[in-house]
């Protein structure tokens, strides 16, 4: 046997106790070395993503999860709540004057204002019913006067001023003074905006006796406090017991002749009522919306650059494949996000 013989038998012998993967296959080469060049070939195929990208990247991302951090602690399980999705979907009708709201908006936001500030429009009607000097009464009627006018709250409240200063002087008691200073506080409380100038001057304008109305309004509308505000029927119950007295507050806070009839004050009560219970969650459900427009502001270039660079074409480095934090938190408000843009 020659030695080359002797060389190819000990190879060959070598060869079997190798496992299969490691035997050559073509030559030398085994099917182990054939297929990490094979693997070799095609990664290095891929194109590199230019490094400038790679770090606007990171820096992106680095941003979306601080973001991300503060979108976390503002969410809250009250925002998906049945009673707190009704009172948006209500708020938006609201809001843009459509829908169950449509022709309302300005007369919901007068008898807001009007149980808001109802103890400022009681102490105004009590002083002018017990303080009737000639000096007083004449202030009171510039005070209507300035009303009728189209004037700024700072103007009204100049006005109002300049007249305080005038009358002081000739009021005799101490207590007739302080019942006429206490009188223009209230006028600030009830006119800190147009709303209220508006809202005293109808007052005024239809009686003034029936600023009572807002004391029987407002506790009918705090026996809703902790009840179930979804179903329209119980409002209905109570505005058709107390007919009258809605009637006559629609002329006051002008709503439509057409929809002068207690659907619409039941409406109205409910629509209240789901903002005061809501306005603080509501608060901050705007607040979420503001830090997920931002944050999309962070994950679209992130969504972009992804698709711009797929794996298929290119060395992508862990990063890429990173979960994105916030997304599903994103896509459980995505459509709020739409209806309010």
């Amino acid at each position: 046997m020659t030695n080359s013989t002797k060389t190819k038998s000990s190879s060959n012998i070598e060869n079997q106790a190798l496992p299969w993967y490691n035997r050559p296959l073509w030559g030398s080469q085994s099917f182990f070395s054939w297929f990490q060049s094979l693997l070799y070939g095609v990664v290095s195929g891929k194109q590199e993503i230019p490094e400038s990208t790679v770090i606007i990247y990171k820096d992106t991302l680095k941003s979306l999860k601080n973001i991300s951090a503060l979108v976390k602690s503002v969410d809250n399980e009250k925002f998906t709540s049945r009673e707190f999705m009704n009172f948006l979907n209500l708020n938006r009708q609201f809001e843009s004057n459509t829908g169950t709201y449509e022709g309302l908006k300005y007369s919901i936001e007068l008898l807001r204002v009007a149980l808001e500030t109802k103890e400022s429009f009681l102490k105004i009607e009590a002083t002018e019913t017990r303080y009737r000097s000639y000096s007083q009464q004449e202030f009171y009627e510039y005070v209507y006067e300035y009303l009728q006018q189209d004037l700024s709250v700072s103007e009204f409240q100049e006005l109002v001023q300049r007249q305080l200063n005038d009358i002081i002087p000739k009021i005799k008691t101490d207590e007739g003074k302080a019942a006429i200073q206490s009188y223009v506080n209230q006028l600030d409380i009830v006119c800190k905006d147009k709303l209220g100038l508006k809202l005293l001057f109808l007052f005024k304008q239809y009686d003034l006796s029936n600023f009572a109305l807002l004391r029987t309004v407002s506790e009918i509308a705090d026996t809703f406090y902790d009840k179930n505000l979804e179903s329209i029927k119980e409002f209905m119950v109570v505005v058709q017991l107390n007919a009258e007295i809605f009637l006559k507050l629609g002329q006051i806070i002008q709503v439509p002749t057409t929809k002068n009839k207690p659907e619409t004050y039941a409406l109205m009560l409910q629509y209240i009522a789901l903002r005061n219970r809501h306005q603080k969650s509501y608060g901050q459900f705007q607040q979420l919306l503001g830090l997920l427009k931002e944050w999309e502001r962070y994950y679209n270039p992130l969504i972009t650059i992804r698709q711009e660079y797929p794996f298929s074409e290119y060395k992508q480095p862990s990063i890429f494949t990173e979960e994105i934090p916030g997304l599903n938190i994103y896509e459980k408000y995505q459509n709020h996000l739409e209806k309010s843009s």
